[in-house]
This record gives structure tokens, sequence and C-alpha cells, in this order.
């Protein structure tokens, strides 16, 4: 007797499908309602910086595709600017009810959903918190893995309200109007800006050049930014014409020279790395990457790329530990290839399989 097929098996699953329908279902009634671009972009900011909903809510990626959206119907400026407001206002709305949730139940949020469940991300966001003071709360809005729970974590450890309000206000304005405007702007200017990169091409490849190096360093609000820079900045300087080989060895010199000065760092500072400023920078990683290098030796480094956070700690154990220039240029170079062709893989595939790419 055939069995009937079983739905999802576990809630998790379940709540993921209903938060891909919801974000469709707003996505697609921006679409059709301009008019309520600026509360639905207050909404999702909100839902963004909201300690139990950030963790499930793809709130960036739903402000960048609306703003793509509103300029590919051709909507002016005075239409964005009014939803990058509602955006920072909700983005700091979300921000200060996580601080006084966390001010009030303290230590008890871990018997809490999800912290009960994910009681790391409360452990990540002290952490963070401990690093880097007042600072984290400007600089939380900028890094996912956190974003949400170190208005939590400033709560908690009773974090003055005045310093918080002012850290959480800019940077949550500053957030909405990194994230929704850009998009708008490539879509509305498409024409100038690929008539700029096929006219520029060296200025454009230093600019991916400098990007690439930047990826490699251990700065952890760097990775996300320099990473979508890297994907998207290639694929746009493709599609405008720009040159591959350029953009390719731009790419790999600029990985290599990064991991050059973050080895040379090592070597330098192998006695007092706490003292370097390169290692003030999630220092605990440092014994992780010690452990896989030792494990993996030369293939640790050619695979460190792939190693998300921890991956500029590699180069710099590397250095620490006097790994062989003879052995580590050779790999750097290699791992740096293997990043490069992951960036403009889908260019080339798109290309290859002659399909022709269109933006809105």
């Amino acid at each position: 007797m055939q069995r009937a097929v079983p739905g999802p098996s576990r809630p998790t699953e379940s709540l993921f499908m209903t938060v891909q329908s919801v974000v469709e279902l707003i996505v697609s009634f921006v679409r059709e309602n301009q008019a309520w671009a600026a509360p639905m972009a207050f909404l999702i900011a909100f839902m963004e910086s909201f300690c139990f909903l950030s963790i499930l809510w793809p709130g960036t990626a739903m402000l960048v595709g609306i703003s793509a959206l509103l300029a590919a119907g051709g909507v002016e400026f005075s239409v964005l600017w009014p939803a990058m407001l509602a955006a920072g206002l909700g983005g700091t709305l979300g921000y200060a009810l996580s601080y006084w949730i966390g001010r009030y139940f303290k230590d008890r949020l871990l018997n809490i959903w999800p912290f009960n469940r994910h009681p790391e991300t409360l452990t990540q966001g002290k952490d963070f918190f401990e690093k880097y003071g007042a600072a984290s709360v400007f600089l939380g809005h900028f890094f996912g893995p956190v974003r949400a729970i170190i208005p939590v974590v400033a709560g908690m450890y009773a974090m003055p309200q005045i310093p918080f309000q002012i850290a959480n206000i800019i940077s949550a304005f500053i957030w909405a109007a990194g994230v929704i405007a850009p998009g708008f702007f490539l879509v509305t200017f498409k024409a100038q800006i690929f008539d700029f990169i096929g006219a520029h091409q060296y200025m454009a490849a230093t600019g991916m050049f400098a990007l690439a190096m930047l990826h490699t360093l251990p700065i952890p609000i760097l990775f996300w930014p320099t990473l979508a820079l890297l994907f998207g900045g290639s694929l746009l300087y493709l599609y405008a014409g720009g040159d591959l080989p350029l953009l390719f060895v731009a790419g790999v010199f600029g990985t290599v020279l990064g991991d050059l000065y973050a080895y040379w760092s090592g070597q330098e500072n192998r006695h007092a790395p706490r003292q370097a400023w390169l290692h003030s920078w999630y220092s605990d990683s440092i014994p992780g990457a010690r452990a896989f290098l030792a494990r993996w030796g030369v293939f640790g480094v050619i695979f460190s790329k792939f190693m998300g956070l921890r991956r500029a700690h590699v180069p710099i154990v590397a250095g620490m530990d006097l790994m062989p220039e003879l052995k580590f240029v050779p790999a750097s170079l290699v791992s740096a290839i293997l990043l490069t062709c992951v960036l403009v893989a889908p260019h080339v595939l798109i290309e290859h399989f002659g399909v022709q790419p269109s933006l809105p």
C-alpha cells in the first residue's frame, strides 16, 4: 500500500515556508502598490531589527529588492526617500524595543524562544558587546549575525539610555540608506554606470583589486559587505563589457596581497599577538585557525578563503608559526584563483549557455 508523502517534518521547515510566502506576498504587493512602499519599508526594517524576528526575517534582501522594483517602475527619488526614512524609523524602533526586552528579562531570556533553542546567539552578542562596548550598537545594524542581539545584550548590561539611542538612531538611518539607495540608483542610472565602466575599465578593476584586499583582513564587519561588493561588482563590471582577464588578475593579486600583509603581520607580532591591531578583531579565532592549519598544512591555506569569518586568521597563523614563504605564497595564489573563479563563474556560465542578462 502506498503511503502518503509526509509534509514538513519539523516546525522550523513549516515556519520557513510561511516566512517565504509572506516575503513573496509583500514584494508583490509593493510592486503593484508603490504608494505603500514607505509603510512596508518601516515594517520590514522593524522586523529585521527586532530580536525575536530577525533570525527568520530576510529584511535586508527584501529592502534591496523593493528599491530595485521602485526604480524599475520609473518612480522618482521623491518616492524613495520617504521609504528610506521609514526604514530608518523601523530599524530604530526594533532596536529600542529589543533593548527594553533585554533590560527587563535579563538572563531569563535563555528560557525564551529563540534563545532557548539557540543560546549561542546571546553568547556571540555578549562577546561582541564586551569587545566593542557602545560602538557595538552602531556596528550592530551592519553586522548580520548579531544585528538584533546587540540591543538585547545592551539592555541586559543596562547600557545608559542616551548613548544607546544616539548610536541606534544614527546607525539605523545610515543602514537604511545604504540598503535602499544603491539598488535604486543602480537600476535608474544603469546606462550611465555601464558607460562609465566601459570607458574606465582600469579604474573599475583597481576598485575590485582594493575590495579583494580588504576582504582578506580579519575585521568581521568587513566580511559580508566586501563579499557582496566583490560578487555584485564583478557581475556589474562584466555585464558592462569589462575585460574578464583584467578583472581576474585584479581579484587574484588583491587577494594575494592581503594574504601577504596578514602573513607578515603574523610574523612580526608572533610574540605579542594581542598587541597587534589585526589580532584585536576576534582574537579567539586564532586557536581555531592554528588547529585547522596544523591539521591541513598548505592545503589549509588553499581552502582558507571558504572558511567564512575565520578566512583571514589562517594567513596570520601561518606567519606566526613561521610557515616558509615558498609554501605560503603558492598556496595563497591557488586560494586566490579559486575564490576569483567562484566570483566570476555566474557570468561565465551565462555567457557559455548564451543567456542574456537582464536587469530591471
